[in-house]
């Protein structure tokens, strides 16, 4: 279970963000002020106290929106970024150059908060206010022209992730229909929420006479069922016909033995144009395992859900189903 804590962090991410982006948008003008003859000195501090709040700030922001995109299922539980398995997905594409431009802004922050802290330690070592403009050209003075340069480029960064952390909250034409159209294909899919051909897997042709283990599923004991079209082609090792699907039972304990306690089910269907489709189906998600499934005790993916993507890449690479 994810602690009180951790689910604080997440929750709060719009609070979090705003901190230091407030201070990324800010820092430009003391850094520009700080190429003034008279009051540099003071300036070049400001702007590295400024940089180096913003970005430790950055990195409770970057967690917290990691934390909230698994929660709300976004990311995979032990992934990064989202995965985008299909146009449709607008969201999860969002997503994903939204935490990419965080990303760079971070890094390209910790590059400006060193060239600010270099230029303070230039200050301290050099006294007089002099310094700032005698001898120097302007590009020179403060926090030299470097440094103004990469802040300006920190925060188009975190303005661009900022704008598409907007996008997400609020919506925009994209999303809106992507989900007007997620919102009508859910109403006339009659297994949206409930896997009726899975769980029907007994009806159908067993395609192994006893249980097997498959390694490639969690070391369970499996047993595959397919469709009367499909079972020849299965057995075969061709691909399924338009319109076949084919159900992997599992079940066993927490040692591996074989058990009368289901295990998930699996699912892969090809559709009537060709493509291939997967279901993952668990009924009773044991709890020991239900922080891998979003603290969840009872989960039904398809696809294109990015959960079961790793489904799809694996099939693709020619990996076993067995």
């Amino acid at each position: 279970m994810t602690s009180p804590l951790i689910e604080f962090i997440a929750r709060e991410h719009p609070a979090f963000v705003h901190i230091p982006l407030g201070l990324v948008a800010v820092l430009p003008l003391a850094m520009l002020v700080s190429f003034h003859p008279r009051h540099g000195r003071a300036l070049v501090g400001t702007s590295f106290f400024l940089g180096a709040i913003g970005w430790l700030g950055s990195t409770v922001a970057l967690f917290s929106g990691l934390m909230w995109g698994r929660q709300i299922n976004l990311i995979a539980p032990s992934a990064f970024l989202p995965v985008v398995a299909s146009e449709k997905q607008v969201l999860q594409r969002i997503l994903q150059i939204h935490i990419q431009a965080s990303l760079i802004g971070f890094l390209v922050g910790g590059l400006c908060v060193f060239l600010l802290w270099r230029a303070w330690r230039q200050d301290a070592a050099t006294p007089g206010e002099h310094r700032h403009h005698a001898g120097r050209r302007f590009w020179e003075r403060g926090v030299g022209a470097p440094a103004l340069l990469v802040g300006f480029i920190w925060l188009g960064c975190w303005g661009f992730s900022g704008k598409l952390g907007g996008i997400m909250v609020f919506g925009n034409e994209a999303t809106n229909k992507a989900a007007a159209a997620a919102d009508a294909a859910k109403r006339n899919d009659v297994e949206a929420e409930l896997p009726i051909r899975a769980l029907d897997y007994a009806s159908l042709e067993p395609a192994e006479a006893a249980p097997m283990r498959s390694k490639a599923h969690g070391d369970r004991w499996r047993r595959i069922w397919v469709t009367a079209s499909g079972i020849d082609a299965y057995k075969a090792g061709k691909a399924l016909p338009a319109g076949a699907y084919a159900v992997m039972s599992t079940f066993s304990d927490e040692k591996g033995r074989p058990s009368t306690d289901p295990g998930p089910l699996y699912m892969k269907e090809t559709k009537g144009d060709g493509t291939t489709a997967f279901a993952f189906y668990w009924g009773k998600v044991p709890e020991a395992l239900q922080k891998d499934f979003g603290n969840q005790d009872s989960v039904y993916w398809r696809s294109p859900d990015p959960r079961i993507a790793t489904c799809l890449g694996c099939h693709d690479k020619g990996g076993s189903a067995k």
